[in-house]
């Protein structure tokens, strides 16, 4: 695993499945708060851990509703 540390607002630009894939944070006016900006093609599902835990469990489960 990499550890990298950029500024807010510059894009951090990874290859995910040979797509590239462009990583944004952002500040907020809440203290302690940042914000995620993704920039992905469609192919390259993104989601936030609770959610892709929730189509994990239900892949697993083999419920295909």
């Amino acid at each position: 695993m990499n550890i990298v540390t950029i500024p807010f607002e510059v894009p951090l630009t990874v290859c995910v499945k040979g797509e590239l894939v462009q990583i944004v944070a952002f500040k907020t006016l809440e203290h302690g708060n940042v914000k995620f900006g993704v920039q992905a093609p469609r192919s390259i599902e993104v989601h936030r851990e609770e959610i892709y835990q929730a189509i994990k469990q239900k892949r697993q489960s083999g419920d295909t509703e």
